[in-house]
């Protein structure tokens, strides 16, 4: 490697995770995040969620390498302690969400102190990417791709 070259790298973390797509699929894989330490203050999801790049490379559990098309994704679930959630403050709220795709996630959506506490304030948060905590797991919802929140 060039000294050249290794300016230019960039240290990932591998994540098991769970992509569920527009069309009803769902992959299931790691993906690669960057380092905490690199991104300042942005949290890791949001930096790979909320990048430019139209592909999000992935390894499946076979070992392939797959490649998700960004836009595509309506949702990402993550375990428990992968990386801290970010912090935000705010209201949690229980909640049943239904995403494009139709994947269901029931547990409680962290909304920053902003968004208020109704169900159409949600809806409308300018936010694309929000936290729903499930029993076990993280999932990360585009807001963009919610097509029913319910209140239980």
């Amino acid at each position: 490697m060039t000294e050249d070259s290794a300016l230019m790298f960039v240290s990932k973390a591998e994540i098991k995770a769970e992509l569920f797509l527009d069309d009803g699929t769902a992959f299931a894989g790691v993906v690669y995040v960057r380092a905490a330490e690199e991104l300042g203050n942005v949290h890791p999801m949001l930096d790979l969620l909320g990048g430019r790049e139209r592909l999000i490379p992935c390894r499946g559990e076979s070992g392939e390498l797959v490649l998700i098309g960004r836009s595509s994704v309506s949702a990402v679930r993550v375990a428990d302690g992968s990386f801290p959630l970010p912090e935000r403050g705010g209201v949690n709220l229980p909640m049943k969400l239904t995403m494009a795709g139709g994947h269901r996630f029931d547990g409680t959506l962290q909304l920053p102190e902003s968004a208020g506490s109704r169900i159409s304030d949600l809806l409308n948060y300018a936010d694309p990417w929000l936290v729903h905590i499930g029993e076990s797991r993280h999932v990360w919802v585009a807001t963009d791709k919610l097509v029913r929140a319910e209140a239980p």
